[in-house]
């Protein structure tokens, strides 16, 4: 035992956070008194071995760690502690397989610990990580470590897991994963393990909302997962109401524009008043998620370790919104979601699921419907911002129904006689093939349309693609252009704005009429938004971006005279100019449609009211996220973003929420998809021919 002194005072304990009565404590004079219950751990004195304890990872092939052994007068118990670097880079983050990894042997048999760890200086991920051998048939656990409150004025932090449990006699490896992504490196001290809790096994499920998982536990990919492992401790009393404050208070000052303000932030502050009762960390912590989940933002959302489980099953199929008009018969459309068709299929598990059938339920209810009621446990869960907006959870559909779902049921249809089996097929996803390769990316396309330019098979679009329609005659002269990303990153010449720029150049000297297919807008940067305009329409200021909000707690403009004024005051700060002086005031341009949101929400806001030569094809409303974000981290793997601000047009309209209306209305049909037609694109095409440049 020691006696810590800072600047000649004896050290002061805080603690805020009541612990398990096996936690180590402090004493008057704060000397640190070790748990009598630890069965495993480290002072990482005498009894740390820095080669023996250390578990090897040469065949990891990726970095060499630094673990240095410091004697130090402020050690916590004994006379040393540890300083660890691992592998940063700034730019790209920390890689997870260059960590520190220190061995220790729990006892045999089944048994529930709770882990606790010391750290000062940097920034640092913390895990126990138990691998089970192979032949046990158990998945390897991984549990995080979080701050409890517990601070020393010398500047020790304590880290602390909820209880796991672990079968001892199935292990192949135990150890403390520490990943120090700060440049200073991280000190590291008094590593304890004690018993804590009941033990329980992984235990199989049915899907989503199986009560056999309990309160702190999701059944994912059908396995009761003990979701607690992978959040922090439950706030002490004490704290809780400080710490949903100032979530709530984050929210109240920054979220948000008119719409989501007025709308969707009630319900999330609403989520977060209840989790104030919460009585156990998946509880408080999966309800602090669901609030941004509430929020229906395309911008906003928490992330965390729970969606990290590896997939087991694959359904290389894709999923869009559609018209099911060959199979009214068979089954009737839904009176309020639209119809969902197979977009387009991989052959590498696809189980028979191919272009054209329809996905008619899920778990017994409308895919969307279903999809829906995963909002409360899904933490992958992305949305418009735009109320009826589906395209989000439809190109998420084939992962959510192999995460969370039972079964799903489709009526095959046959493209050689263009009809659909009398009677549906229902799928249990228990018995879809073992995951396996590369799965087919769903990006709302059916088909690609530019010959020898098209894009990747699998679909990959990750690059800007353009030439000649293959549908057009030459004389026609119909180009196309696919891409996704906006991203400019304020580089007139850099990847995204010198792409768009050439094509547009091609354009100019070769076409009579181009489809644009952004029907997988990813956002970028309001430069990339802008450069894509330059081939449709003179220089004009079109919106200012009140955001992030300029205004704390503003629920944007209360009228359009007030939305005018706040045009007037922002357009010489932040502001969209649309177009360019050397246009083509000739060129017929259609700009195709289907999921997209931020920059890809900005962009065919500029494509409105144009003239003429300029028309929108698409299913629905692009999803309203006319805004930026702020993104943060939290200790234990845990990160949220949410979306900040508004835009304001010319006239005074905030357009959160208001996402960007189609020129034309255009659903893709279960008929033309058996047919081998793409109904979007056939429709731009019908247009364009009328309007083709002389």
């Amino acid at each position: 035992m020691m006696l810590r002194l800072l600047l000649g005072s004896v050290a002061v304990v805080v603690t805020t956070l009541t612990l398990p009565a096996t936690a180590g404590e402090f004493d008057a004079q704060g000397n640190y008194l070790p748990s009598p219950d630890v069965v495993a751990g480290f002072e990482f004195g005498a009894d740390f071995d820095p080669v023996a304890d250390v578990l090897d990872q040469d065949d990891e092939g990726v970095c060499d760690p630094a673990i240095t052994q410091l004697e130090s007068a402020d050690a916590l118990d004994g006379a040393h502690h540890l300083h660890i670097e691992t592998s940063y880079d700034a730019s790209t983050g920390f890689d997870a397989a260059c960590a520190v990894r220190l061995l220790f042997q729990l006892p045999a048999g089944e048994g529930s610990y709770r882990a606790s760890l010391w750290m000062r200086h940097g920034t640092a991920d913390v895990q126990i990580n138990v691998d089970y051998d192979e032949d046990s048939g158990l998945d390897d656990t991984r549990v995080k470590l979080a701050p409890t409150g517990r601070v020393t004025s010398d500047g020790w932090v304590e880290l602390m897991s909820n209880d796991f449990p672990v079968a001892g006699d199935q292990t192949e490896a135990v150890y403390l994963r520490v990943i120090d992504y700060d440049d200073v490196g991280t000190d590291i001290d008094t590593l304890e393990l004690v018993r804590s809790g009941q033990y329980r096994a992984v235990v199989p499920c049915a899907g989503a909302g199986d009560p056999v998982c309990g309160a702190e536990a999701v059944c994912v990919y059908r396995q009761c997962r003990l979701a607690r492992t992978l959040v922090p401790p439950l706030p002490a009393e004490s704290i809780i109401d400080d710490m949903v404050d100032s979530m709530q208070g984050q929210l109240r000052v920054f979220y948000g524009g008119r719409k989501t303000r007025l709308t969707d932030l009630p319900n999330a502050l609403a989520q977060l008043d209840a989790i104030r009762y919460a009585s156990d960390a998946w509880t408080f912590w999966n309800g602090w998620a669901n609030a941004f989940r509430l929020l229906h933002d395309w911008h906003t959302r928490a992330s965390g370790p729970i969606s990290g489980f590896g997939r087991d099953k694959r359904l290389s199929a894709c999923f869009i919104q559609g018209r099911a008009d060959v199979s009214q018969a068979q089954w009737p459309s839904h009176a309020f979601y639209p119809d969902v068709l197979v977009s387009h299929h991989g052959n590498n598990g696809n189980w028979g699921v191919t272009q054209g059938d329809r996905l008619v339920a899920v778990d017994g209810m409308h895919p969307i419907e279903w999809a829906l009621t995963l909002r409360d446990i899904d933490w992958g869960w992305w949305q418009a911002n735009t109320d009826g907006v589906y395209s989000e959870m439809l190109e998420r559909m084939r992962g959510s129904i192999t995460r969370y779902a039972r079964q799903f049921t489709v009526l095959h249809c046959d493209s050689t006689g263009g009809s659909c089996d009398a009677v549906a097929e229902t799928y249990l996803v228990d018995e879809l093939p073992d995951d396996t390769g590369g799965q087919i990316r769903c990006d709302n396309r059916p088909f690609f349309h530019l010959g020898d330019a098209n894009p990747p098979a699998n679909h990959n679009i990750n690059n800007f693609f353009w030439g000649p329609v293959v549908e057009a005659t030459a004389q026609e002269a119909i180009y196309g252009l696919v891409w996704d990303t906006l991203y400019g990153g304020g580089d007139p010449n850099g990847w995204v704005n010198s792409n768009l720029q050439s094509a547009f150049v091609d354009f100019k000297n070769l076409a009579r009429g181009v489809v644009l297919d952004h029907r997988a807008g990813n956002g970028g940067t309001v430069d990339g938004a802008e450069t894509a305009t330059f081939l449709i329409r003179p220089p004009e200021k079109i919106l200012v971006l009140a955001s992030p909000t300029p205004w704390g707690n503003w629920d944007g403009p209360e009228s359009a005279a007030e939305g005018v004024s706040v045009f007037n005051q922002l357009s010489g700060v932040a502001s969209m100019t649309a177009g360019s002086n050397d246009y083509d005031p000739d060129m017929p341009v259609a700009l195709v449609l289907h999921r997209d949101g931020s920059a890809s929400d900005f962009m065919p806001q500029a494509f409105k009211n144009v003239g003429p030569k300029v028309r929108i094809f698409g299913p629905a409303r692009t999803a309203g996220a006319f805004s930026t974000y702020y993104e943060l981290e939290y200790w234990g793997g845990l990160s949220f973003r949410f979306g900040s601000g508004d835009s304001i047009t010319s006239s005074g309209e905030a357009l959160i929420g208001n996402g960007v209306e189609p020129d034309e209305y255009v659903v893709q049909t279960q008929s033309d998809l058996l047919a081998g037609l793409d109904t979007i694109h056939e429709a731009a095409l019908a247009w364009l021919r009328t309007e083709l440049k002389p």
